[in-house]
């Protein structure tokens, strides 16, 4: 049986766990899940798919590639 404290506690948790995935960098593409590469030097921060050319903030939605 599950009780009102329970149902709590389950979305506090989930809540802490969209926090922290929202706020990482993904390791594989999500439309082939191909690794990410670093991008080029002239622009730090930036991860790209060999494959596919995604990348890393710029085609990242929330929306959509969060998996939540």
């Amino acid at each position: 049986m599950v009780m009102g404290y329970d149902l709590l506690a389950t979305l506090k948790l989930q809540s802490q766990y969209k926090q922290y995935y929202d706020t990482r960098p993904p390791v594989a593409c999500p439309n082939d899940g191909t690794p990410l590469k670093p991008g080029p030097p002239g622009q730090p921060g930036i991860l790209w798919c060999p494959f596919d050319a995604w990348t890393w903030p710029d085609d990242y939605d929330p929306e959509v590639h969060s998996g939540m």
